[in-house]
């Protein structure tokens, strides 16, 4: 009997694993009150681009034996930030949720700072602030944080996957079967 895929079953074991780092990284940016400093946060885009690229490769060499195709890399990807985006929504509504709500007022406030800074009128402000705190719950926050992260992941995933692709040998059944002939 053939054994069945484990795409999803990797997929999922590598999501899981990236989801683990970039929420352990999020919790050192917490501990460290850096967690609202942007600069410092796209280091969690190189954390995921590096993630997808290993666990690419490594679904290629191990479950795949050597080859796979973009599409097939491609999917991987995605899939794996699926699985990424889901952990990290649970972990974003459990920060904003229980462990520090006020960390919402804090962007609420960082964003009020720069739309001053820009030279907005204070009814230019006051709209844009009230359309941002209706969007700025943990419910909302983490369902866009997972939807960002599948799309980042796609945008991510289209890249790697064309140097992650690596084709089987298509002469391959040519060459068996001319050994088989040999051996006659």
């Amino acid at each position: 009997m053939e054994e069945k895929s484990t795409f999803w079953k990797s997929a999922m074991v590598y999501g899981l694993y990236l989801a683990l780092v970039l929420t352990l990284f999020s919790v050192i940016l917490y501990v460290s009150g850096l967690i609202l400093n942007t600069t410092v946060g796209y280091i969690s885009i190189v954390i995921m681009i590096a993630g997808i690229v290993i666990a690419q490769i490594s679904y290629r060499n191990k479950e795949l034996k050597g080859a796979i195709t973009y599409g097939q890399a491609l999917g991987f990807g995605v899939a794996i930030m699926l699985f990424a985006g889901i952990v990290s929504a649970l972990y974003t509504l459990i920060l904003y949720t229980f462990i520090d709500p006020a960390l919402i007022d804090q962007m609420k406030a960082m964003q009020e700072e720069a739309m001053m800074q820009k030279g907005l009128s204070e009814d230019q402000i006051e709209t844009a602030m009230s359309v941002a705190s209706k969007m700025m719950s943990p419910a909302w926050l983490s369902i866009m944080g997972f939807v960002g992260s599948v799309f980042s992941g796609t945008i991510v995933s289209l890249l790697t996957s064309i140097f992650v692709k690596k084709e089987g040998n298509p002469d391959a059944f040519d060459e068996a079967m001319e050994e088989v002939k040999t051996e006659e």
